[in-house]
């Protein structure tokens, strides 16, 4: 019998320090547990908060995420 394990990550809108607009970045675990501070998957050390409804349909996702985690996958 085979068991994959996946690498867990999650994904939160990261407002930009200074303007209304944000990122949504990958992190590494299963879920936000209300750290203040983070180190996105694409490395930038980011300050954390809780998402607005609007910030997940407005924040674009993170490209550089996302190509590292599609290239775990």
């Amino acid at each position: 019998m085979t068991t994959l394990r996946a690498n867990r990550h999650y994904w939160l809108p990261v407002p930009n320090e200074g303007t209304s607009a944000g990122t949504r970045h990958a992190f590494r675990g299963p879920r936000w547990e209300g750290r203040r501070q983070e180190r996105t998957v694409c490395g930038k050390e980011v300050g954390m908060a809780q998402p607005s409804e609007m910030d997940w349909i407005l924040f674009p996702t993170c490209a550089d995420c996302f190509g590292v985690l599609k290239g775990e996958g």
